[in-house]
């Protein structure tokens, strides 16, 4: 068994982000192989060691032998990542911040790469998101696998009052502007300045406004993001937990 938690430093630069546009509503705290999914990471909690920005490029930032490897499998117009095929249709899309573009990833945890196969050349586990219908978490992970969340949202910080529902959520970029200005609003924010969105819409000219403004689209916080494992222990919604009548998932 691998040794327990590892402290790791959370390069986090909360002080100077910039924003992308109106303030958050944010509230009180509340009380294998190629081709096919490789199924889980591991069977056990234990890898990866803990969090880190694949994006700060710091060799440091992890234990020996292990890699920062992003944990968000977000894609072009929200499809499901193209892992496996490689195909670009209206069910698989590019990876913004995994993949060939980990990166662009602000958010990862280090991995120890030996323990398990990956479809990814990097060696890495699978991202993908907790929030994905049990259909959508089969084509990636596997059948009777689950993808587990390592890192949770901040209730103060990444939680909305969603408008249409009057009900707290997890912040995502399609509130950009009308409910948030990313940045340092938020505690788990993916690419809280928009540089790494902007790289990936830029290809080596000027950014292109659709992909631009899609992948602010595609910008998620702690509870969209986690890999492929055998299983996961139940966590509430953090978010969920701010709203009347909240109902706990986990017994």
């Amino acid at each position: 068994m691998r040794a327990a938690a590892i402290s790791l430093v959370l390069m986090m630069a909360c002080t100077d982000r910039a924003t992308i546009d109106s303030d958050a509503s944010t509230g009180t705290t509340a009380p294998g192989t190629t081709g096919e999914p490789t199924g889980p990471t591991t069977g056990e909690l234990d890898n990866p060691a803990g969090f880190c920005q694949p994006q700060a490029q710091d060799p440091a930032a992890c234990p020996a032998d292990y890699i920062c490897c992003s944990d968000d499998p977000a894609t072009v117009q929200g499809r499901l990542p193209n892992y496996y095929n490689q195909q670009v249709n209206e069910q698989y899309g590019v990876p913004i911040f995994s993949a060939m573009n980990n990166v662009l990833s602000y958010s990862g945890q280090c991995v120890d790469v030996g323990e398990f196969p990956s479809p990814l050349a990097s060696g890495c586990p699978v991202p993908c998101n907790p929030t994905w219908s049990a259909s959508q978490q089969d084509i990636i992970c596997g059948a009777g696998t689950a993808c587990c969340s390592f890192q949770l949202v901040d209730p103060n910080k990444d939680c909305v009052l969603d408008p249409d529902t009057s009900r707290w959520r997890s912040v995502r970029g399609t509130d950009i502007p009308a409910l948030t200005k990313w940045g340092a609003t938020h505690t788990t924010n993916q690419d809280p300045e928009g540089k790494s969105c902007t790289l990936f819409a830029t290809g080596g000219v000027d950014p292109d406004p659709m992909v631009l403004a899609d992948c602010f689209k595609q910008l998620t916080v702690a509870d969209q993001r986690g890999f492929c494992y055998a299983s996961c222990p139940c966590q509430e919604d953090l978010c969920d937990m701010k709203n009347v009548g909240w109902v706990p998932r986990c017994s």
